[in-house]
């Protein structure tokens, strides 16, 4: 079984919608392609979701593969790993961490995912992106279908952005300014402020200045300090 169809059982056996079970934990959008297998819910949030709706942890797991979520805290861990050594400016890392994911025990899925998160960081990285349509295409294909977003990847978005359509970047930036606008997680805020700043220079260049005090209320001296 499932982590979405065991998740469905649930519901199903409590009587609740799905925007009833999901709380103010996931969107009903995502939720319902939770549900679907059509997206990953992090260990963070499913065991949020199972408390929310009083399920046993400890029951709900012993029904699924007992790797899973150790297999998902790994996931979370190398997408902070790749951030940092980003952040870091340090390739060595980079492709070190991209071994320890091709030597990992995740599954095929999480893997691809994880192999491709490394790649595009160190196309960054190396100033190759803007030459590599294909890992292009592949980065707005990934990041345009996410509704949840961790640090590595509001990281990637920030440094991709130039490769997504004015309108296109005005529904994710907007969608990470209301989703994370009260967070307190300091590295997300200045994540948030550079992609505000980029969305200036972008709105700019393109004579758009309808949206400009979404952004600029954002870019305060509060985040920058």
């Amino acid at each position: 079984m499932t982590i979405g169809e065991l998740l469905r059982e649930c519901r199903v056996s409590q009587n609740k919608k799905q925007k009833e079970f999901a709380g103010e934990i996931l969107s009903p959008s995502y939720y319902s392609k939770v549900e679907k297998g059509k997206h990953k819910i992090t260990a963070k949030d499913l065991i949020s979701l199972l408390i929310y709706n009083q399920i046993s942890v400890k029951q709900f797991f012993g029904r699924l593969d007992e790797n899973y979520e150790e297999n998902q805290f790994l996931e979370e861990k190398l997408n902070s790993l790749l951030a940092q050594a980003y952040f870091q400016n340090d390739k060595s890392k980079l492709e070190e961490i991209r071994q320890q994911i091709k030597d990992s025990c995740l599954s095929s899925e999480a893997k691809t995912d994880q192999l491709l998160y490394a790649d595009i960081f160190l196309a960054l990285m190396n100033n190759s992106l803007r030459d590599n349509k294909k890992l292009q295409d592949k980065v707005r294909e990934k990041l345009f279908s996410m509704d949840e977003f961790d640090e590595a990847k509001i990281m990637l978005y920030g440094n991709s952005m130039r490769f997504y359509s004015l309108s296109d970047n005005k529904i994710i930036s907007q969608s990470l300014i209301r989703k994370y606008r009260e967070t307190n997680n300091i590295i997300i805020q200045k994540y948030l402020v550079s992609l505000c700043v980029n969305m200036l220079i972008i709105l700019i260049e393109n004579n758009d200045l309808k949206d400009i005090k979404l952004y600029t209320n954002r870019v305060t001296a509060k985040h920058l300090l």
